[in-house]
């Protein structure tokens, strides 16, 4: 068989093993192929992690009382623990158990909702007798300072409400008084990071009002996943109904669009028995796919799942290395069709992903900036006679103090966007300087800066090829259209005739 037909061959395989997984997830699967198909909704993944001893563990992780439906469940990363959830008087825990675990065990629920959905921070009734305030066990300076801030604010304060806006502005001030600097050394001793949260609590409770911690999870409607601490909340007592609002922003009332309440009635959040250095995070996604059809993927054949058949918190990596083989495209059809000259293909591919996270604008402005700047400081290394080596690893060294300096920079004249130049990837950079650097002393000043301007713009255009929905969601939702992509990669690689910029080029020969 000859290598053209062995071409045309691999080819159709290509094309029908992607196209038929891809038939297959959504005719049978019941995957939406179009993205306005899609439902949208909020998949909040919480993942227990801790470090078992070699013996019997438990772990019991408080859940949301609102998110407890048929779309509530664990995640397969759970499984091989005794697994069951404890309803108890209104609250709910998830409870895991197992014999002699060691090492690093992850255990994982979620909760999904519609978007737009009660986020569980509304007021609720108290079950029981009415709560009553108690006093925290303040003496001597810190207690005199902590009534003394009570009594000033109960003057100005009619109620509950006003009183823990009055308390957490006083916390967060600035400038705050004498007193309240007291009491915050006194709390940081022992409570660190909780003190604020520890000190609100008990001015409230020494002005007579009930409060305890609550937890909630930032919703981010952004493409980028990345796990999150718990945010820490304060739930109160008005006299008729437990608030919770955030310490953060304690005049405005919890935006459920932009915060879950995971937690409430006080208690612990999480509690782990035979581990330790446990921890609680969560991973939020704007999920496009029903649970149902989820638990159908789960289930799936691997080659079908594929990432969609992993936790939340794991899948989240991908969202951006499923891009990389559309960066890639958009350089091979550059470079084999069309003819624009690049400094090799990964180097447009991560100047379009760091793009993807900044304006286009002033990220290309800040990459010219750093590029020149390095370029220049390349030309004063040459001088030395250095080895390759350590002229590359000089440049690296270099490039990061630019950035440094950029940002600092930035910082000081009050241009926040430059902070993001650090998502540019120093060690390309550094070696586009040194390529760079290279052909302007080998073919010109001209070549150099042909190469590294149709760099550039190869990169915007697959920035902007990436930017397509539509693309974004085939990538990550039927990555197995990624063979299509192969296909039409593998035939642009036997392409041998002219570019197009090579028909300009020649373009006198025709005439003649």
């Amino acid at each position: 068989m000859s290598s053209r037909w062995k071409l045309v061959t691999a080819v159709l395989m290509l094309v029908l093993l992607g196209g038929g997984l891809a038939f297959y997830k959504s005719t049978k699967l019941g995957v939406p192929f179009w993205e306005g198909q899609r439902v949208d909704e909020w998949l909040v993944e919480a993942r227990v992690s801790f470090l078992a001893v070699g013996k019997p563990v438990k772990a019991r992780l408080s859940l949301p009382a609102n998110g407890l439906d048929e779309s509530a469940g664990q995640e397969a990363g759970s499984l091989g623990y005794h697994y069951h959830v404890d309803h108890d008087r209104g609250e709910s825990t998830a409870i895991w158990s197992s014999e002699m675990r060691e090492n690093g065990q992850a255990l994982y629920f979620r909760v999904r909702f519609p978007l737009g959905s009660e986020s569980g921070g509304g007021p609720i009734p108290p079950t029981g007798s009415i709560p009553v305030a108690e006093a925290p066990g303040l003496s001597g300076s810190v207690g005199e300072a902590a009534r003394n801030i009570v009594a000033r604010s109960k003057a100005i304060s009619s109620d509950a409400d006003s009183l823990f806006v009055t308390f957490f502005r006083q916390i967060e001030n600035a400038a705050p008084s004498q007193e309240m600097v007291l009491i915050n050394r006194a709390y940081e001793k022992e409570y660190h990071d909780d003190a604020p949260i520890k000190i609100g609590i008990d001015l409230l409770a020494l002005a007579g009002v009930p409060a305890r911690v609550a937890y909630g999870v930032k919703l981010d409607d952004r493409e980028r996943e990345t796990a999150q601490g718990p945010l820490p909340l304060v739930e109160y007592f008005d006299g008729a109904n437990w608030k919770v609002r955030d310490p953060l922003a304690p005049t405005d009332v919890l935006d459920g669009s932009k915060v879950f309440v995971w937690h409430r009635g006080g208690g612990p959040l999480l509690d782990v028995t035979g581990g330790e250095n446990s921890r609680v995070s969560f991973t939020v996604v704007k999920d496009r796919i029903p649970l149902a059809r989820l638990t159908d993927l789960q289930n799936s054949p691997i080659l079908v799942s594929t990432i969609l058949g992993l936790p939340a918190s794991e899948r989240a990596v991908f969202r951006y290395i499923v891009l990389i083989p559309l960066g890639a495209f958009v350089v091979v059809l550059m470079r084999n069709i069309v003819g624009i000259p690049t400094l090799g293909t990964f180097m447009p591919v991560l100047l379009a992903l760091a793009l993807l996270e900044m304006p286009v604008g002033p990220g290309l402005v800040m990459f010219a900036i750093l590029v020149a700047a390095g370029l220049w400081c390349r030309f004063l290394l040459s001088r030395l006679n250095l080895l390759v080596v350590p002229r590359v690893a000089a440049c690296v060294v270099i490039v990061t103090l630019l950035m440094m300096y950029m940002t600092v920079l930035s910082h000081r004249i009050g241009v926040g966007i430059a902070v993001e130049i650090m998502l540019f990837p120093m060690i390309i950079i550094a070696w586009t300087i040194e390529r760079m650097s290279l052909i302007w002393e080998e073919e010109g000043k001209r070549s150099a800066i042909t190469q590294v301007g149709g760099s550039v713009l190869v990169a915007v255009l697959a920035y902007s090829f990436m930017c397509v929905s539509q693309i974004r969601y085939w990538a990550f939702y039927f990555p197995e259209t990624l063979l299509i992509l192969l296909a039409g990669i593998l035939i642009i690689g036997r392409y041998t005739g002219y570019r197009i910029s090579e028909l300009f080029r020649f373009r006198s020969f025709t005439e003649d």
